[in-house]
C-alpha cells in the first residue's frame, strides 16, 4: 500500500459506515492515495455507488483476509522486534537479556502442561475428566479446585489396604498417550535449547516421556524421579518432580490430588523441592508452558530470592491474551521473573529457537 493510505477499521458494518467513509474521502481525499476499509464479518458486497469515491482509490476487505495477507509481514516484524532489530525498549531489552543469559550463564528449564499439550497430551483438567469416565464417577462440579477433584479420584482407585490399584496407572497411561504425537515443534525447540546451552537442569511437572524421546534421538537422556538416579553423570537428565509415567515400563508415584500436594509442602527436604531450589539458586531459569500460578513453585522462587541482590533473575514465556499484562508483570517481577510475551502458540517455538 502507498504511504498516503488511510485506514478505517470497523469490527462490524453499521448503517452509517459508508456515509462516514464518504465523509473521510471528501474531507481528506486530496491527501489520500488509497482508502482502505477493514471490516469484520463475512465477505459481502458493499454499495459505494452513492459515493463519489473512484474505485481505484478504495479497497474494502475483511479482517480475516487482511490478517491472511499480512501474516508474512507480521511475522517479520514480530521476529525483528524479538531479535532486537527494531528500537522498542520494553520487550526488546528483556529478550536481549534472556539471549545473553543463554549465551553466558548456566540455565535451567522448568516445563509445564503447555509443553506436553503441544504434542496432543491431555491437560490436567481433561485427564481428571477422563479418569472419572473410566472409573464411572459422576461428573464433578466445575467450580471445585482440580487438586480436590484429584484427591477424590485417587481415593476411588485406592484399595482397602491404602494401596493404589494398578489400574490407576494403566488408565492414566492410556489417557495420556492415546491422542499424543511423538513430538511437536515446541518440544523440538526445547530439546535444541537444552542441548545447545549450558543447561544445569531440566525440570518438568509433566508425567510423560516425550521430551526424553526427543532428546534420545540426539544423545543419551534419562528421566529422574522419586530419588532415582541415572548411572552416567554425563547424560542429559530430566527431573520429573510430580512423577513419571512412560509410554512403556514401570511408573513412579505421581502428584495428582490434594493429599500428594500437601505431602510436598510438609517435607522440607522433599527431593523434588530440593532439585527445584538448586536450579533456582544456581542458574537462570526459563519457565515454559507454565501459568506461574502454582503455589509451591511460587513459594520456592520466593525462598530462592531471599537475600538476593538481583531483582529479575528468571524468564517466563506467557501468552499475552491469557493475562492482565501490567498486573502479571508487576507480580512476577516481585518474584524475580521477567515476562516474555507471545501472541499465538505457534510463535513460542520460534521465540525459543531465537534465544540461541
Amino acid at each position: 500500500w502507498p504511504e498516503n493510505t488511510a485506514i478505517e477499521i470497523k469490527p462490524r458494518m453499521m448503517y452509517d459506515t459508508i456515509e462516514r467513509f464518504k465523509w473521510m474521502y471528501d474531507t481528506y481525499g486530496s491527501e489520500i492515495g488509497l482508502l482502505v476499509l477493514i471490516v469484520g464479518g463475512r465477505k459481502t458486497e458493499w454499495n459505494l455507488r452513492s459515493t463519489n469515491i473512484p474505485s481505484r482509490n478504495v479497497k474494502i476487505i475483511t479482517i480475516e483476509d487482511f490478517l491472511s495477507d499480512a501474516e508474512p509481514y507480521i511475522n517479520d516484524v514480530l521476529e525483528g522486534s524479538m531479535l532486537g532489530t527494531e528500537k522498542h525498549s520494553g520487550v526488546i531489552g528483556i529478550f536481549e537479556k534472556a539471549k545473553n543469559a543463554v549465551k553466558n550463564d548456566k540455565i535451567s528449564l522448568f516445563l509445564g502442561a503447555g509443553v506436553s499439550a503441544s504434542a496432543g497430551v491431555v491437560t490436567w483438567d481433561r485427564l481428571l475428566e477422563q479418569l472419572c469416565i473410566k472409573r464411572k464417577i459422576a461428573k464433578l462440579d466445575c467450580d471445585v479446585d482440580d487438586t480436590i477433584k484429584g484427591r477424590y479420584i485417587v481415593e476411588r482407585y485406592t484399595k482397602k489396604n491404602n494401596e493404589l490399584s494398578s489400574r490407576f496407572y494403566d488408565d492414566i497411561r492410556h489417557i495420556l498417550y492415546s491422542g499424543a504425537k511423538q513430538s511437536s515443534a515446541l518440544i523440538a525447540s526445547i530439546a535444541n535449547l537444552a542441548l545447545s546451552a549450558k543447561t544445569e537442569s531440566i525440570i518438568t511437572y509433566n508425567y510423560d516421556d516425550l521430551l526424553e524421546r526427543e532428546i534420545n534421538s540426539l544423545t543419551r537422556c534419562h528421566p529422574v524421579y522419586d530419588k532415582s538416579r541415572p548411572i552416567s553423570g554425563h547424560d542429559v537428565q530430566v527431573y520429573h518432580v510430580h512423577g513419571f509415567i512412560p509410554q512403556s515400563g514401570s511408573c513412579s508415584p505421581i502428584v495428582l490430588g490434594e493429599k500428594e500436594y500437601h505431602k510436598i509442602y510438609q517435607e522440607s527436604y522433599n527431593w523434588g523441592n530440593v532439585e527445584q531450589l538448586h536450579a533456582l539458586c544456581r542458574s537462570t531459569c526459563f519457565f515454559i508452558g507454565l501459568s506461574m500460578k502454582d503455589p509451591n513453585l511460587r513459594r520456592l522462587i520466593d525462598i530462592s530470592l531471599d537475600g538476593s541482590e538481583n531483582n529479575a533473575l528468571h524468564y517466563a514465556f506467557l501468552r499475552r491474551i491469557e493475562y492482565n499484562v501490567p498486573f502479571t508483570e508487576a507480580v512476577l517481577g516481585s518474584l524475580g521473573v521477567n515476562c516474555i510475551w507471545y501472541e499465538q502458540h505457534e510463535d513460542l517455538p520460534k521465540l525459543i529457537n531465537s534465544l540461541l
